[in-house]
């Protein structure tokens, strides 16, 4: 007999999902090693959870299956959590409102409310769960954790907003986009129109009519995740989809920092919802019209969010081919999803329009003196031929500051605990998310929809954590992370039905009760959703700014002498706003033995001292976290030219 044969006969008989577990586990004992080569977090925690996720599906794939699921409250109990989490929403809004910014009170109310509310969904008795009131709870929270950052910072929140609120007020002002017609959204502008048309209609200022557009759709995405998962799964875990998302640190980034990345999102998540209606529930051509109609809109208003979509429709397609081979089939399970999706759509069309009209934008949109398409090409090149195993790997944290910043006051415990906060929801997320497709690869389930999922996660967490080893970051790999949060989401709470389903109580209750105690609490204390007020001040960089810091910005800018060609030195992110709003050229004062070197004209705030600022080595373009004081950057001997109470502007003699 044929041994290839014989080895094909001996994998079609045995279980995919099995397989593959088996394999991932292997993976997981020989990827151990590696933190003893690097302390950065994922390289340390991945093979754990990767390994433990494997045991435990091969402990679940040895289940017979109950149909007991999850204990259940009493309805009154049920109740009182419901009322329980609008009491604790509103003393997050009375929090918010005393204190003037979202505390770390706040955050600790906020952490108990999410507990509360992932219990509701997960315990409550089926008589009790009222998609209603329940979806009500999860929008409500978004708005409460969303709004409470925007109204109470002056100004805007992170730094690219600044720009491109910028790029809006010049449209506004020229009454037409050829205002930014040499600026690479030039062919993808719809985020800009959008926050001018709002402006005008609403006649109120560019910042509350962003805030009360966008800033109000974007705490109800939840609600795409909701309708996604409701497709496949029972409500209960529809709606635990839904709260995962919700609370997640990177939904709430994108909620605050108002950027195009915010709207590529939204229409992300509305072609994932249409994508899955056409592959599981329908084949419509309204479904199809839907999903041109949203994927277009992607690709006019997000470059990376357009990269993101297509590795979404390009993992279809793969799913497509796949389910053309017995292989990957057998006959389907009528309980393990809702609704059908057993014969497979053909997306080649829609793949083909998509790179077509992607190709086109990009061949068109101005960028660093070349198009967009040639420049990200030219960098991608580079990256690869200077690409190294572990070359963009230092040190034990996580994603960098948002300024860029690394910091280099050493990795403290203190230092460590505020990395593993930020990280520790996306690799609760990541664990929910190995489990979800180990269910999914088994046969019997699979589906041009399961195989959508599994594809794009493993082509998405390839690309955030697996090319970043090797330096390559040309993808902007921080921006997926948020895209990928709704697959993870969706396809976690499908593993945590199965375990529900398939192991014993003690177990599957140890691994949710974990989930739902740590996930909401570290979820909303991560820097990533905190940049207005982050829990961890001396380690993360504040990118919201006080009035007396804007106020700085606007004064000396408009004050400044025209064509004057001296370059103001700050801190890092400070700096940023006074480039990105055109008020004064700015450049990260350099510092030398921990200390800032003053320059020509230099910018104190009293912010420097106090929390997380950085500055730019003179020896390398790195940048490090100190704490100068006032003396430091503006010494007596300097010419103090503007001060405010918390900024001082101050000029070397002789400048």
């Amino acid at each position: 007999m044929n041994p290839v044969s014989t080895l094909y006969d001996r994998l079609q008989r045995a279980e995919l999902d099995v397989l593959t577990a088996v394999v991932g586990l292997v993976l997981a004992i020989g990827l151990f090693p590696l933190r003893f080569l690097s302390s950065q977090i994922f390289i340390v925690t991945l093979p754990i959870l990767l390994g433990v996720g494997c045991v435990l599906y091969l402990l679940a794939a040895r289940g017979t299956g109950t149909t007991n699921g999850l204990p259940t409250l009493t309805p009154t109990l049920t109740r009182l959590l419901s009322v329980s989490v609008f009491f604790g929403l509103a003393a997050m809004v009375l929090a918010a409102a005393l204190q003037g910014e979202r505390s770390i009170l706040f955050m600790d109310i906020g952490g108990v409310v999410g507990v509360l509310l992932l219990g509701q969904i997960l315990l409550s008795p089926d008589e009790e769960l009222r998609p209603s009131v329940l979806l009500s709870q999860v929008i409500v929270y978004a708005f409460v954790v969303r709004f409470a950052a925007l109204y109470t910072t002056s100004g805007y929140i992170g730094i690219d907003i600044w720009s491109h609120t910028t790029f809006v007020e010049m449209v506004l002002e020229a009454d037409s986009i050829s205002a930014i017609n040499d600026i690479k959204y030039y062919a993808s502008p719809l985020f800009h129109l959008v926050a001018a048309a709002a402006t005008h209609l609403l006649n109120l200022s560019l910042r509350n009519a962003l805030y009360l557009s966008l800033g109000v759709v974007m705490p109800l995405v939840p609600l795409f995740v909701y309708g996604t998962a409701r497709l496949l799964i029972p409500l209960r875990w529809s709606l635990a989809a839904a709260a995962l998302y919700a609370m997640g640190d990177q939904v709430v980034r994108w909620g605050i920092h108002l950027i195009p990345t915010s709207m590529g999102l939204l229409f992300f998540l509305a072609c994932l919802y249409s994508l899955v209606r056409i592959t599981h529930a329908s084949e419509r051509w309204r479904d199809f019209g839907l999903l041109v109609l949203f994927s277009t809109a992607v690709i006019l208003t997000h470059q990376v969010s357009s990269f993101i979509m297509l590795v979404l429709l390009l993992s279809g397609f793969v799913a497509q081919v796949l389910l053309q081979f017995d292989f990957f089939t057998e006959n389907p399970d009528p309980l393990s999803f809702r609704g059908g999706g057993s014969n497979p759509v053909n997306l080649a069309g829609l793949v083909g329009f998509n790179v077509g009209l992607i190709v086109f934008t990009w061949s068109l949109t101005p960028y660093k003196g070349d198009t967009f398409l040639e420049t990200v090409l030219s960098y991608l090149y580079v990256n690869l031929f200077n690409a190294g195993f572990l070359s963009g790997v230092g040190g034990s944290g996580g994603s960098a500051g948002a300024s860029g910043a690394t910091g280099s006051a050493g990795q403290t415990l203190f230092s460590q605990l505020s990395t593993y906060v930020t990280e520790a929801g996306f690799l609760l997320l990541i664990f929910a998310g190995i489990v979800g497709c180990l269910t999914v690869l088994k046969r019997s389930r699979a589906t041009q929809t399961t195989y959508t999922f599994v594809g794009a996660i493993v082509v998405m967490l390839f690309v955030i954590l697996g090319l970043p080893l090797f330096g390559i970051e040309s993808f902007v790999p921080g921006r997926w992370i948020g895209f990928l949060y709704a697959l993870l989401a969706i396809i976690g709470v499908v593993g945590f039905r199965h375990l529900s389903n398939r192991m014993s109580l003690k177990v599957v209750g140890v691994v949710l009760l974990l989930f739902m105690l740590v996930y909401p609490n570290v979820m909303i204390m991560s820097n990533d959703g905190a940049m207005d007020s982050p829990v961890f001040s001396d380690q993360h960089e504040r990118l919201s700014y006080t009035d007396q810091e804007l106020a700085a910005i606007e004064t000396f800018g408009s004050a400044r002498p025209t064509g004057e060609g001296s370059e103001l030195y700050t801190d890092l992110p400070y700096g940023t706003v006074w480039e990105r709003t055109n008020a004064y050229p700015a450049e990260p004062l350099p510092a030398e033995g921990n200390r800032p070197i003053p320059q020509g004209l230099n910018a104190y705030r009293s912010y420097q001292s106090q929390s997380a600022s950085y500055f730019e080595k003179s020896e390398s373009e790195t940048v490090q976290n100190l704490d100068p004081s006032k003396t430091a950057v503006c010494p007596t001997t300097t010419n103090y030219v503007y001060s405010n109470g918390q900024v001082t502007i101050c000029t070397l003699p002789g400048s």
